[in-house]
């Protein structure tokens, strides 16, 4: 993608398509056409917003719009107005794909390889491991800062939070950041014992959240704030919304999740066959492509017991819920705009940075007694809701994937393809794109 920041500018202000003409992927794969912008001056015609969605560890199908369970009826709408790719792919981590996605140059150009949490001590602070953005790495915030927008983030950011590493210090006029791998959705408190806190800032200062909210909330009623600040013919803006959703802690209203009851009681084995024939059915997949395996190490569904049963349907029901609230969120935001009058003049761009989450840190050694001094349960009956620690695991996780093999961590589809929607002014609607992305 970094070759895009080299290219001249031919008439890149704008991405209206010339009539009857479908807008090329070249131009929009990954906003990256937004890159070449600030290299324009003369660009004369009208400048859209951007609001670029990034979901956390998002299957492939987890939309409705791809035959997923959740209701998501936004994402679908904003879909049905755009173009569904069924051929983009990212990397198996999520700090290099974001990364990757806001500056247009390669995850190790950018000092970003891996992950914080498992790297490996020998290569920390070596070329391409640094975890932070190299001098000279621009993101599109910076570039769209200098070509007038304004510039605006709400979400996570787990790209470094030392001095000068900050959203603030990239470009970003307004952020609330998350620079975290992940966090509690309900409070300002860890997921992990490898975190002491919540990592958030607000315009580069350690912030202060309400006392009460939950994560999909949180961000898109902070991002609508920033908006607002400015009226409508003000300076176009760039939003980047980087849900919590579907990260571990796998967290959502019980309203949502009980939308999803009994929904998942076959288990994962039936659930990724289910899977497989939608995507076929709805032409994701040629008709003849097979079910990739699932992996020998993982247990069938008709081994666990009945109580391990229902505590993992229960976990899939909280994931729904959780794209779900997600998805109400974001209906929000569109609401918003539409109230403002912006909406026909802004480009969606949603995707995930990376397949579905298969780690398990309930088990982990230790874990009881860390998660029995930060206030977490694992209790089926209050599952997805305050206080609580659910996941899905590697065999659901392997599940959602279908119709691909594995899931994050992994260079193969399951962790590397996700979904992709384009949505907004120039853009045609109601399409599918083939092409390869990434």
């Amino acid at each position: 993608m970094g070759h895009l920041n080299k290219k001249r500018c031919r008439g890149a202000g704008t991405v209206l398509a010339p009539a009857g003409k479908r807008l090329h992927w070249r131009v929009l794969c990954a906003a990256l056409w937004l890159l070449m912008a600030p290299l324009c001056a003369h660009a004369q015609t009208a400048r859209p917003n951007v609001v670029v969605i990034v979901v956390d560890d998002a299957a492939f199908m987890d939309f409705g719009v791809y035959g997923g369970e959740a209701r998501t009826p936004h994402i679908d709408r904003l879909a049905q107005s755009g173009t569904v790719f069924l051929n983009h792919h990212t990397s198996p981590l999520c700090s290099p794909s974001r990364a990757m996605l806001l500056t247009g140059v390669n995850n190790h150009r950018t000092g970003h390889a891996t992950i914080e949490e498992v790297l490996p001590p020998e290569l920390r602070g070596k070329p391409g491991y640094t975890l932070r953005l190299e001098p000279g790495v621009l993101t599109l915030a910076t570039r769209l800062k200098a070509a007038g927008y304004r510039t605006l983030m709400s979400g996570k950011w787990h790209l470094g939070r030392g001095e000068g590493d900050l959203p603030n210090s990239h470009g970003f006029d307004r952020s609330l950041a998350l620079d975290a791998s992940g966090a509690d959705n309900y409070a300002a408190r860890p997921y992990m014992p490898y975190y002491n806190r919540a990592p958030w800032f607000e315009d580069g200062r350690p912030a202060r959240l309400p006392d009460q909210f939950y994560s999909s909330d949180l961000l898109v009623d902070r991002l609508i704030a920033y908006i607002d600040e400015e009226p409508l013919g003000a300076a176009p803006f760039f939003g980047y919304l980087a849900f919590q959703a579907v990260h571990i802690p796998v967290q959502a209203p019980k309203a949502f999740s009980d939308n999803y009851s009994g929904r998942f009681v076959e288990g994962w084995d039936a659930l990724r066959e289910a899977r497989w024939k939608r995507a076929r059915a709805l032409g994701l997949i040629p008709e003849t492509a097979p079910l990739a395996p699932l992996p020998s190490t993982l247990r069938r569904w008709t081994y666990l017991t009945a109580q391990e049963q229902q505590i993992a349907a229960r976990s899939m029901e909280v994931y729904a819920g959780m794209l779900e609230a997600m998805d109400w969120a974001i209906g929000r935001l569109v609401e918003r705009l539409e109230a403002r009058g912006e909406m026909d003049e802004t480009i969606f761009f949603i995707t995930s940075d990376n397949g579905p989450e298969p780690s398990d840190p309930v088990h982990a050694p230790e874990m009881a007694i860390w998660m029995g001094l930060n206030g977490y349960h694992w209790d089926i009956n209050r599952l997805g809701e305050k206080g609580s620690l659910a996941f899905i695991g590697p065999e659901w996780a392997a599940s959602i994937s279908s119709p691909h093999s594995l899931y994050k961590f992994y260079t193969s589809q399951g962790g590397l393809k996700v979904p992709l929607i384009v949505s907004g002014p120039g853009v045609v609607g109601g399409g599918q794109s083939r092409t390869f992305t990434s």
